[in-house]
């Protein structure tokens, strides 16, 4: 006998939660919309190596993955630079703060 199907509160069936992408897209991120400052705040000095966190840059979307509140977030990698430096960051971003890239 065959597996049954998973039913959720209301008897419909449940949707998968992670949706690959494949082939992963370019996407968009607004590093300072994802991660606002505080308001009129202003500590310390400029550094010439510090995070460069108040930027647009692109990242590869991989993946969806459906929240428990029903809403989609992707899985996006993106560099972070810090003065001539960049790293590679990976996670959830809301589906809602993603741009495709043209």
């Amino acid at each position: 006998m065959g597996e049954l199907q998973s039913l959720g509160h209301g008897g419909q069936p449940v949707r998968a939660v992670f949706r690959r992408v494949d082939p992963p897209r370019a996407v968009l991120v607004d590093l300072g919309a994802l991660f606002p400052r505080q308001p009129h705040c202003r500590w310390g000095r400029y550094h010439p190596f510090g995070l460069q966190m108040h930027k647009v840059v692109e990242g590869t979307l991989s993946c969806w993955g459906l929240c428990e509140q029903g809403a989609w977030w992707g899985l996006v990698t993106y560099p972070i630079t810090f003065g001539a430096l960049e790293r590679p960051v990976t996670h959830w971003i809301p589906a809602w703060m993603l741009t495709e890239k043209m």
